[in-house]
């Protein structure tokens, strides 16, 4: 049991890492993110655990690009957000790839899309006369960037990695054959 509690501490802070080196191998195309992938199977696998490389990645992002209010509070809210959705999920997606292909782009992305321009709102003081369609509206073909880019990287990664991690998870002191 020691072994296990240590061996899931380590992979814990092995997350962090990887969600901020996939965040910067994607970010020359648009709309197209691993963040949230890494997020939701560090959250099937690990469960509330998640919340901890999550909470570094935000600082990291904090500290390679400022805490300007206008986005580090909006990365501060939807990302533990994800981890309670999928939490919530959880038990009735199990490890369907298509099922947390779905949840990633068609329920996510919107609400993604919906808390960045409320923050704007509140936070930027956009003025009381400013439309929440005025700005959505000319985000759609961004947005479907987006639910196409989620849909298609969970789709093709959720399965294997699955697979690596639940495996390192359950294996003994053995090493893992080839």
């Amino acid at each position: 049991m020691k072994h296990a509690k240590l061996r899931k501490l380590c992979m814990l802070a092995l997350c962090a890492p990887m969600i901020v080196a996939g965040k910067i191998l994607l970010e020359p195309i648009p709309n197209v993110e691993i963040v949230t992938f890494f997020i939701i199977l560090f959250t099937v696998v690990f469960g509330w655990s998640a919340l901890f490389p999550v909470a570094i990645f935000v600082l990291e992002e904090g500290l390679r690009y400022g805490f300007a209010p206008h986005w580090y509070i909006f990365y501060c809210v939807i990302w533990p957000l994800l981890v309670v959705l999928t939490m919530l999920v959880k038990r009735r997606i199990k490890e369907s790839a298509i099922g947390w292909a779905v949840f990633s782009s068609i329920v996510f992305v919107p609400i993604f899309s919906f808390v960045n321009v409320f923050l704007l709102k509140t936070f930027r003081l956009l003025g009381a006369d400013f439309s929440i369609l005025a700005y959505l509206i000319p985000e759609i073909p961004y947005d479907i960037a987006h639910i196409v880019g989620n849909f298609v990287v969970t789709l093709a990664l959720f399965k294997p990695l699955y697979r690596v991690l639940d495996r390192l998870m359950h294996t003994g002191d053995e090493p893992i054959p080839d």
